[in-house]
This record gives C-alpha cells, structure tokens and sequence, in this order.
C-alpha cells in the first residue's frame, strides 16, 4: 500500500483527499481508505429510519470508494459522535458517545497498518479542520499508531494553522471523478452544498501538510 486515508465518517475521503487518491492511482500507486466509524450519528434527510442510516452510509461510501478507483476499503463500526451544536434534524441512532471515548480505535489502526504497510497515511490535522471531536480524535490515534510505521500527512484548509507543504490542483478528469464521488454520499446532500457554497474553491484544489517538509510544492509529496 502506497496511500491508505485514515478518516472517522463516509464522506471525510472524499472531501479532504479524493483528488490525492485519484491522483495517485492515476501514477500507478496503490490506495485505500479505513473508516473508523460508519456515520450512523449524521442526517438521514428523509432517505432512510434512523436504524438504517449506518448500512445506508456505508452503502454509500462503497459506491464513492469504487469512483476513486481505491484498492482497499474497510470500515470499522466504532460510534460516531454528534459534532457540537448539532441541530434538531432527523437523526441516524446515536449512542452518545464517539471515538474519544474508544481508545482502542488506536490499537485497531495500528493492526491494520501493520498489515498493509502503506508508505503514507492520509488524516485531518490535530484540530480536526473544524474541531469535531471524531476528527480530533481519529488524528492523535492515526499519529500514535503510524510512529515507527509509516509518514503521516494532513489534509489542511490553507488558511488554517498548519501551512501548506503540497498544493494539488485537479485536472478537469480527477474534478469530474471527485465529484461522481460526492454525488454518492447523497445523505451528506446539505454537507455538501454547504462546503460548495463556502469554499467552492477547495474541490478542485487540495491542500496539504507534511510534518517535516518546509516551502510549498505545487504536486504531490509521494
């Protein structure tokens, strides 16, 4: 395995580094993605009970994972925490809890990176880009298991605290994929939009941090 993301929802591959992945297929790479959780806490907008948002998610992540052309996929069943402020809208079954509250989740990453060996491990930053408690979480567990395993990198927002070591800016066919992608996670419909709204920007180009790395390199770190 030359890239494996490591994200806590279906839907964070795609959003944070589905070009990465497309990318690095494209040049002959061998890809994947672990999700740690099944995004059974997310809305269902009217698409299915509370009870089958979890099989509904993943359905749909199998879908987006077969558009990024990915070798592996595997998605754990850890739960999925409420962001803060989460609004009064038709829920999938949460239980209360999240992945802060597993730590565990670590020992798991690390079993599965220990048995596919990729060169890189993709993940959010410490600060999870927007402070949800799984993105937290997921990032100081992806960090603690990948030591002596592998090299971490962050997807970044380019105005945010971590500064941009590599900058990939999607070719017109990646951008069309990305976005057949996106289009599967059709119960993250209001996520979605909301991001094209505020950062339309951010889906053709992709930002990134590499601990170690100084400048910004226009292309990939692999």
């Amino acid at each position: 395995m030359d890239l494996l993301v490591v994200v806590p929802h279906p839907d964070d591959e795609t959003f944070g580094a589905g070009g990465a992945l497309l990318l690095a297929k494209a040049q002959g790479l061998r890809t994947g993605i672990l999700t740690l959780t099944r995004g059974e806490a997310g809305r269902t907008l009217g698409l299915c009970a509370p009870e089958e948002l979890a099989e509904v998610r993943l359905r749909e992540l199998k879908r987006a994972a077969e558009v990024l052309g990915v070798d592996h996929l595997e998605a754990l069943a850890f739960p999925n925490a409420l962001p803060q402020g989460a609004e009064e809208a038709p829920r999938g079954q949460a239980t209360g809890e999240g992945l802060a509250q597993h730590p565990e989740a670590k020992e798991a990453v690390r079993e599965r990176l220990m048995g596919l060996r990729p060169r890189f491990v993709l993940t959010f930053p410490p600060d999870g880009i927007n402070g949800h408690p799984d993105h937290v979480a997921t990032s100081r567990y992806v960090e603690e298991a990948a030591a002596g395993l592998a090299r971490v990198v962050y997807f970044v927002r380019p105005e945010g605290p971590y500064p941009v070591t590599h900058r990939l800016r999607l070719p017109e066919w990646a951008l069309k994929r990305k976005l057949q992608a996106l289009a599967q996670h059709k119960t993250q419909a209001l996520s979605i939009l909301d991001f094209m709204e505020r950062h339309p920007e951010r889906l053709w180009t992709e930002t990134f941090h590499l601990p170690g790395s100084q400048g910004t390199r226009e292309g990939p770190w692999w």
